[in-house]
């Protein structure tokens, strides 16, 4: 059995992973903060051998977060010790970067410490893998995502009168694009749906399953970004990538299914 490591084992994309290596006959370790363990033991595990992966998922995440000594911290001093460890001890490193890495699309501190990883890893952990990941969204959405606030408030407000465009790709196609990973010797890859959508057309269609008020707000959020770039000289997965449309769909039809399962046990 293969035995692999996922950083952020109780995040959103890293739940997702998680389940999906076992399905595949993977044993998983997961290192999660929630779950009282730090990315950084990475380093602790490799030295006794017999890991054939290292999947970096940890890290601070939004655009928006204020606190840039945390995002140093997480996203670049714990990368670093986790890239040395897989390059010391000759284990592939694959790791979730961003299309905010791209400097086009870079405005915050998340962006520049995304940039600086692929920087590092291109130099100091050679046999890495990055992986440019561009607004994932599934079923059970990280909070305070645009998803997770459309499933779960009765009003949203969307800045720029939502016609920020964005390639919304869906969790499946991500955690396959991440597996995908395992065996490219490449040192940077792009996981996306390459078909942008405005903000608004995202919302429209969670709007036709789930009534939504959608507020259009004129001013554009600071450090936000009206058109995030797909870098096309950056090698993209060849998936058949979900479409925004059946993706949402998708979404609420397994709601609809875990929802009848849930009546069906209370009716018992």
């Amino acid at each position: 059995m293969r035995r692999m490591i996922v950083t952020g084992s109780e995040g959103f994309i890293g739940k997702a992973l998680c389940r999906e290596l076992t399905k595949r006959g993977v044993e998983v370790i997961g290192l999660d903060r929630k779950s009282g363990t730090e990315a950084t033991k990475v380093c602790e595990l490799l030295k006794n051998g017999g890991i054939d992966c290292v999947f970096h998922l940890a890290a601070q995440t939004s655009v928006f977060n204020g606190n840039l000594e945390q995002i140093r911290k997480d996203n670049i001093d714990t990368f670093m010790r986790v890239a040395d460890a897989c390059n010391q001890n000759h284990v592939k490193l694959i790791y979730a970067s961003s299309s905010t890495a791209n400097p086009e699309n870079t405005t915050s501190m998340y962006g520049i410490s995304k940039y600086f990883d692929e920087q590092y890893a291109s130099i100091y952990c050679k046999a890495a893998t990055g992986c440019r990941l561009h607004n994932v969204y599934g079923p059970n959405p990280r909070k305070r995502t645009l998803l997770w606030f459309l499933l779960n408030e009765e009003k949203v407000s969307l800045c720029n009168c939502g016609q920020n465009i964005r390639c919304f790709t869906y969790i499946d196609d991500v955690i396959e694009g991440l597996i995908y990973a395992v065996g490219c010797h490449k040192p940077l890859i792009n996981i996306a749906n390459v078909e942008p959508v405005t903000v608004l057309h995202f919302a429209n269609l969670v709007n036709y399953y789930k009534s939504v008020d959608i507020e259009l707000v004129g001013e554009k959020r600071e450090f936000d970004n009206l058109e995030q770039q797909v870098n096309q000289d950056i090698y993209l997965v060849p998936l058949s990538y979900m479409s925004v449309e059946d993706g949402v769909r998708k979404i609420f039809t397994m709601r609809r299914g875990s929802n009848s399962q849930k009546n069906a046990g209370a009716e018992k």
